[in-house]
């Protein structure tokens, strides 16, 4: 069936790795594409795919891309752009410019395939997305909730150029307000937030003794958004320790998310154990971190009594994923 899957979008892949023509849908040259979108006032959305050999990216092709209502959506904002990382020297051989792409990918972090960045013309990212299911208009609902990023973005450059201009700590202040309610609106993880890192941290020190409950905020936000560091983590469980607030969640899902081996797993389900007691605010993340406790003794860490007690927890949570729900019964057993 893959095989078969993979030939047919191959087939249908092909235009990707032909020089771009102007009446071409997508470029294979992104340099070719910045000047594109520069002269006809657009954004770039750019596709990290290996269309030989990726599965996720033949999905998303198949399921999204080669749809009429999708192109036709994505276009209006959109100058597209795929570079491809093959591995059939005959599709190699066709890949007009193979090192910068792989310069690219360095530049942007891009580790997995696919991977889809949305950013300006001068290569600002704004989105930054993957394979999703449900088709093409749902596909583009998601960008347009990604391109929210964009505004986002343009206000995040000057608020970082003005505090590092700012003279006074109540522009400081002022100017850490605007930062850390956009690091509250972002989308975790968003490209453009460690812009921000400087006025957001600014109230670290600034309120230190958390009088004027800013620290706290600050802490909050830099666990929500998942660049939270080891000391943010630690400054969490001391403001929070009973989890009054519901810190103590994301310093959970922060040890679930550097999880390496089996000693940082069982960190982590210390720590949840920690959490499970005081009792979570959070109900979605409590039951996404109980299912990968369930998972994780299910599977590398072979556990089973604590398998049947975390996917017993699991469950009585609940979840909409039907698929989910069935595992915590078969490993509850």
């Amino acid at each position: 069936m893959m095989n078969t899957l993979a030939a047919l979008t191959l087939g249908s892949l092909a235009v990707l790795s032909t020089p771009v023509h102007a009446d071409q849908t997508w470029f294979d040259d992104f340099d070719a594409a910045a000047a594109a979108a520069k002269e006809q006032g657009k954004d770039l959305l750019v596709d990290f795919t290996g269309s030989d050999w990726c599965g996720w990216c033949i999905k998303l092709h198949d399921e999204v891309f080669q749809h009429d209502i999708w192109m036709e959506g994505a276009q209006k904002d959109y100058i597209l752009v795929a570079l491809d990382f093959p591995r059939a020297e005959e599709i190699k051989a066709k890949v007009p410019n193979p090192e910068r792409n792989e310069e690219l990918q360095a530049k942007y972090g891009v580790r997995g395939f696919p991977t889809i960045l949305m950013m300006t013309a001068d290569g600002e990212v704004y989105g930054r997305t993957g394979y999703q299911a449900g088709g093409p208009e749902k596909y583009l609902e998601h960008m347009a909730e990604l391109r929210k990023g964009r505004e986002q973005l343009m206000a995040a450059k000057g608020i970082a150029d003005d505090f590092a201009a700012a003279q006074d700590d109540a522009s400081r202040w002022k100017l850490w307000l605007a930062a850390i309610t956009i690091y509250e609106e972002a989308s975790s993880g968003a490209p453009f937030l460690p812009s921000l890192d400087g006025p957001v941290r600014f109230a670290l020190t600034a309120d230190a003794d958390n009088k004027k409950g800013s620290k706290g905020r600050t802490v909050m936000a830099l666990l929500k958004s998942g660049l939270a560091t080891e000391e943010d983590v630690a400054m969490a469980a001391e403001l929070d320790p009973k989890n009054a607030l519901g810190m103590m969640d994301y310093v959970a899902d922060a040890k679930f998310s550097v999880v390496s081996d089996d000693v940082s797993a069982k960190a982590a389900l210390a720590m949840l154990d920690q959490v499970n007691e005081l009792g979570f605010k959070d109900n979605t993340l409590a039951f996404r971190l109980n299912f990968t406790a369930a998972r994780w003794c299910a599977g590398p860490l072979s556990d089973d009594e604590a398998k049947v007690q975390y996917a017993t927890r699991a469950k009585a949570i609940g979840s909409d994923d039907k698929n989910q729900m069935l595992l915590l019964d078969e490993w509850i057993g």
